[in-house]
């Protein structure tokens, strides 16, 4: 062997070795976690045990280069190797100081140290720089400055580390401690708006959302900055935090480092963000078990987050740094400050209460109007009283006073400055103990891929969205700003989640809730009424919006006749609207608004007294208009006018519903493609919508081919490997079905090739007219061989309505599951064997969960009332969808 590969070799070997040494010391931690010990001490063996592989890289390096001196340059730990918290995949944080005079020797051997760290399957998250660079670097920025706080010589020349960071300290950090605090609260304040500025985020980042390690380390810095000594210890012992609050903090770095710690050993990644599929595997590694009826993943999050919002709120009150105002406004606040109608001072957008005012805030009612004068100026408390009033809440008295809850409800009818006064009462403990029952949802998680905060973060978003109406120009603005009894209605937004978490469904438990809370807080019977109400019905719009046929009279005079009053139904209405905008990114739609509008529209109008037809007639007058002035359709051979009076007749035709949820002009070229057709032919129409990457398939279908033509057209989209997003069919009195489905194909990522749209309508052309068979279209596809069930995401127990009262006309079947491929056409074809027809369809999918809800009739046209049939039914659509999820 030659020397050059005997020295390949021995590379090789080393590497190898280097990499063996890495592997066991992430086993270890592995074993010692396993054993019990906690994530804190698992992190400081670790850094141990990094210090002495570095060092053992440097004086391989220096054996091999005998011309760099050790005193050239200094290897220091910065970061979270500084503070001995490396996790077992993190980065290893280091700065490489070098001599001056030495830099081009320096230079290129801790390069090499740098490249045997990468070799060895180490991430170095390092620097190479002299002083004078550290200095540069320090004052520019201040992430880099803060990692300089906490440091630990490593190797190298000693003398040459400290003098660097003894310029840092008199250079960068000497009498600079507001102003630096200011850009790093600045810079940490980016990563919470980046992360929804949101504790309760449903997947946080264990290092960066707020209330994570981030701000732990965040207060390090502020204590570090102000006291020159970063153990949260200082801040109690200058009176910045309580005792209390120094044990949450330690109790909440031992949860967080230990977290972190497990999940890099879950994954073996540098993994900081908890998927939902993540805190699955971790609440169960951690032995978490129901409680209170909650799903262990559940318990353990609602842990994790109770973690995090106290030190969020530690930190957020801590970092903050009074800003300095002008000098007129110093001027003016000295001789004559803003003060509030109860006698507080407002000051740079913040009440301060005076010193002798002080004790007073232990009388409730003082308290109160502490919290009117900010909701009435919009402004925030100051840090100081928060803790202040955080502390005097503790010692409350049981039950609030006449007096109390008139402050409370005086709070409630604010619209601007209430949201923010609402969660500071909330973070201060004052709403708790005005509305005890709220404290059950204190951080508790929903676990679905629908909502995306947990309930109480919901929930006072919901505020937020609520109070926006004040100044909005919709439907929902207009009705809130003619709601009446405001306070009330923000209560019933208050509570309207309460129920959660405990047992039966929680409409119900908060309606019970509800009524304890108004006997508490003294409300009259009427507004306790109201309150139970609105509680307990919360949901019923947007299921009736989204899931019926809002033109039906029977279902629309049966909600009008539940609501009772227009103001009930406009607190109703906008109670809906602000609870669906809270739930989470893209859950809100202008379709959605829209339906909401409509079966608002319909229910006021019969509730004051004007025919319920009313909205309906004039619509129908606008698509008519519509479509008489819109040119003659290519295809028609007809003039205008005959075009015109046959359109008509069609609009007659077709079902209300159809006519008051689509679009004028899209149902003039609906009307055109029915006029085209003849008796032995379909026609469909697709398009790819390049901002969705959804592809959108609407089919027109004779009464010969109409029957059964529903679970066809789902056959086939779903045998040809589409994804079914949405669907909705209808009839014409004449037999003509319309049906309409939007699809992502699985072929195709990006646009979809016209070709394809075009074979697509092709193979459903050929289902309909017979030349092909649905069902050896979809079981070929292998939908039921290689259906697998996808384990981020929670199966729900499928669930099956079937409802005979809600419409005139039609059996209703609604049907909840979790999407699954090949769902609609199965339940489709399941109706089509028991001899009913699909009259009007409506489907929606909302992230893993789908509703489809079905008006059928049966052979005669008629409603399905026998019994032992619809029991039957409900058997067979449940035990299809359970076949198909592999259930």
């Amino acid at each position: 062997m030659t020397e050059s590969n005997t020295n390949l070799q021995t590379i090789n070997d080393r590497i190898q070795q280097r990499r063996a040494c890495l592997l066991a010391m992430r086993t270890s931690v592995r074993d010692r976690r396993q054993a019990g010990e906690g994530g804190i001490a698992c992190c400081e063996w670790l850094s141990d045990q990094v210090d002495d592989f570095l060092r053992e890289i440097v004086t391989q390096q220096l054996k091999m280069r005998p011309q760099v001196s050790p005193q050239s340059f200094a290897v220091l730990a910065v970061g979270g190797n500084g503070r001995r918290r490396p996790a077992p995949f993190s980065d290893m944080d280091l700065l490489f100081l070098i001599d001056a005079k030495q830099e081009a020797t320096a230079q290129g051997f801790l390069s090499a140290v740098v490249r045997d760290c990468w070799d060895a399957g180490a991430q170095p998250g390092s620097s190479i720089r002299t002083v004078a660079d550290v200095l540069r670097f320090a004052v520019d920025d201040i992430q880099f400055a803060t990692s300089l706080i906490e440091t630990r010589f490593l190797c190298g020349n000693e003398r040459l580390a400290e003098t660097a960071l003894q310029q840092v300290r008199s250079k960068v950090f000497s009498d600079r401690s507001e102003p630096m605090i200011l850009r790093l609260v600045a810079s940490r304040r980016e990563e919470w708006i980046t992360r929804g500025n949101s504790v309760n985020q449903l997947e946080p980042d264990l290092k960066r959302s707020p209330g994570g390690l981030r701000d732990l380390h965040l207060l390090r810095w502020v204590s570090f900055m102000r006291y020159r000594n970063p153990e949260p210890a200082q801040l109690h012992l200058k009176g910045d935090i309580s005792k209390q609050e120094l044990e949450e903090l330690l109790l909440a770095d031992e949860f967080l480092s230990t977290l972190r710690t497990d999940l890099h050993l879950l994954t073996n990644l540098k993994q900081d963000v908890m998927t939902r599929e993540l805190q699955l595997q971790l609440s169960e590694r951690r032995g978490f078990r129901s409680s209170n009826l909650l799903r262990p993943v559940e318990a353990f999050m609602q842990e994790y987050f109770g973690h995090t919002s106290r030190v969020a709120a530690v930190a957020r009150r801590v970092a903050e740094v009074p800003r300095r105002s002008s000098l007129f406004s110093r001027l003016r606040n000295a001789i004559l400050p803003q003060k509030s109608a109860q006698g507080f001072f407002i000051i740079d957008g913040m009440v301060q209460v005076p010193e002798a005012r002080l004790e007073s805030l232990r009388e409730p009612l003082t308290l109160l109007d502490v919290f009117i004068s900010a909701a009435e100026n919009k402004a925030q408390l100051s840090p100081e009283l928060r803790k202040t009033i955080g502390q005097i809440a503790l010692t409350l008295p049981d039950e609030p006073g006449r007096e109390v809850t008139d402050r409370f409800r005086d709070i409630l009818r604010f619209t601007n400055g209430l949201p923010d006064t609402l969660r500071a009462m909330y973070e201060t403990g004052v709403l708790e103990w005005l509305i005890p029952s709220f404290a059950g949802i204190r951080n508790l998680m929903q676990f679905n891929q629908y909502h995306s905060f947990t309930v109480d973060e919901h929930t006072l978003k919901a505020m937020d969205e609520m109070t926006s109406f004040a100044q909005d120009e919709s439907p929902v603005g207009s009705a809130y700003q003619g709601v009446r009894h405001r306070a009330t209605l923000h209560l019933a937004m208050l509570m309207h989640d309460v129920g959660k978490g405990r047992e039966g469904d929680h409409s119900i438990v908060g309606e019970q809730l509800c009524e304890d809370v108004a006997v508490r807080l003294q409300m009259a019977a009427n507004k306790k009424t109201m309150l139970m109400f609105l509680v307990r019905h919360h949901l019923i719009m947007p299921d009736l919006a989204f899931r019926r046929d809002i033109t039906d009279a029977t279902m629309l005079v049966d909600f009008a006749r539940l609501v009772g009053a227009p103001e009930l139904l406009r607190m109703l209405y906008v109670l809906s609207v602000a609870d669906i905008k809270a739930v989470g990114p893209d859950v809100w739609s202008d379709w959605k608004g829209e339906l909401l509008a409509d079966l608002y529209n319909r229910a006021i109008q019969i509730l004051s007294g004007r025919p319920y037809n009313h909205l309906e007639r004039e619509r129908l007058q606008m698509v008519r208009t519509a479509v008489r002035s819109s040119i003659v359709p290519l295809g028609s051979m007809t003039d205008s006018e005959t075009w015109g009076r046959w359109a008509e007749e069609q609009l007659d035709s077709l079902p209300p519903f159809y006519l008051m949820t689509e679009q004028p002009d899209r149902i003039a070229r609906d009307l055109d493609m029915i006029h085209q057709l003849n008796e032995s032919e379909v026609k469909i129409e697709g398009e790819f919508d390049a901002e969705t990457e959804t592809v959108s398939y609407r089919v027109f279908a004779p009464g010969r081919f109409g029957h059964g033509s529903f679970h066809s057209i789902a056959g086939i989209l779903s045998g040809l490997r589409m994804n079914i997003l949405a669907a909705q069919v209808c009839t014409t009195s004449n037999g003509v079905v319309i049906a309409y489905f939007r699809v992502t194909d699985n072929d195709f990522t990006g646009p979809v090739p016209q070709s394809r749209i075009e074979d697509i309508a092709v193979a459903i052309g050929d289902v309909l007219t017979a030349k092909k068979s649905v069902d050896s279209v979809f079981r070929r596809s292998g939908l039921y061989r290689f259906n697998r069930i996808n384990p981020v995401i929670v199966r729900q127990e499928p669930k099956v309505g079937i409802d005979n009262d809600c419409s005139e006309r039609f059996t209703v079947v609604d049907v909840f599951a979790t999407d699954t491929q090949g769902l609609l056409y199965t339940l489709a074809h399941t109706l089509y064997n028991y001899g009913l027809k699909v009259h009007l369809a409506r489907i929606a999918t909302n992230i893993d969960q789908v509703v489809d809800v079905f008006y059928v009739v049966d052979e005669n046209q008629r409603k399905v009332d026998d019994p032992e049939l619809l029991q039957k039914l409900k058997l067979s659509l449940l035990e299809e969808i359970r076949l198909l999820s592999g259930g």
